[in-house]
């Protein structure tokens, strides 16, 4: 009977060692799984600026990053009134996801009323990132600059004389890149040696690769330049960039001068 009662003592123990070690890492996994996905935002960005007619407003950029990563999810534009502190518009950008999110208050249609610049790198190769210009001076959220709405309006081919050729599509002006200067076994790679293409040969002209604003003196507003990559035989075989000076006319961000810089 005493053995019988010893046996099932040391069972009894040896179940509540197991419950000690099992179930408060189970709990544990399952809290720290609960708490990962309530990650709190944090507020990196905030400034005051008028871009109502009536009153001053407080900018806040919030985002939450993960495991203390430099990788910024749920990136998020506040808009408060100054004064009480009332929530006036939440705005979510398309892609809400990246690297280095911020934000400049300027005056891109001159009204004296500041937008809201919101730019966010996305962290691949090339530099590219993410780009908006937001309004809500007439009491709603309006989107008057989307990096991803502008057409790809340029193409880009080597031509003879050690040369490619950026050309802007709608109007088939060309912009001439002088490869001359490039090493010799590149340019074996592409020409014959009387300086004739070997072959058709295409290089690319990417989508949006970057925006920045500038103030402009003339126009006494802030407009936007937007460059686009221009490579050759792979994506590191960097030539240049399209450069587009765009204004906002009212409605939309129109060109007033277009050229091609280059590397």
């Amino acid at each position: 009977m005493k053995n019988t009662l010893k046996k099932s003592s040391f069972k009894i123990f040896i179940l509540l060692i197991a419950a000690l070690v099992i179930f408060p890492a189970y709990y544990q996994k399952d809290f720290s799984a609960a708490y990962a996905r309530e990650i709190p935002p944090t507020l990196i960005f905030s400034q005051c600026g008028k871009l109502l007619e009536k009153g001053i407003q407080k900018v806040e950029l919030y985002a939450t990053y993960e495991n203390k990563g430099l990788f910024a999810k749920n990136i998020t534009v506040i808009v408060k009134d100054l004064k009480t502190g009332k929530q006036l518009f939440n705005i979510e950008p398309k892609e809400n996801a990246g690297y280095s999110p911020d934000i400049t208050l300027a005056d891109f249609t001159g009204d004296g009323i500041k937008e809201i610049f919101l730019g966010i790198d996305s962290g691949g190769s090339g530099a590219f990132g993410y780009y908006y210009i937001y309004s809500i001076k007439t009491g709603k959220v309006n989107t008057l600059f989307d990096f991803a709405s502008l057409p790809d309006d340029y193409s880009a081919k080597y031509s003879d004389g050690y040369k490619v050729t950026v050309t802007y599509t709608p109007e088939k002006r060309d912009f001439l890149i002088d490869l001359s200067g490039r090493d010799k076994e590149y340019l074996d790679s592409i020409y014959n040696s009387d300086g004739t293409l070997k072959k058709p040969v295409t290089a690319y002209v990417s989508a949006v690769n970057t925006v920045y604003p500038f103030f402009s003196n003339t126009r006494n507003k802030f407009d936007i330049l937007v460059m686009r990559r221009i490579t050759g035989l792979y994506n590191a075989d960097s030539l240049g960039y399209t450069q587009d000076f765009m204004s906002y006319n009212g409605k939309v961000f129109e060109t007033y001068y277009r050229t091609v810089a280059i590397n």
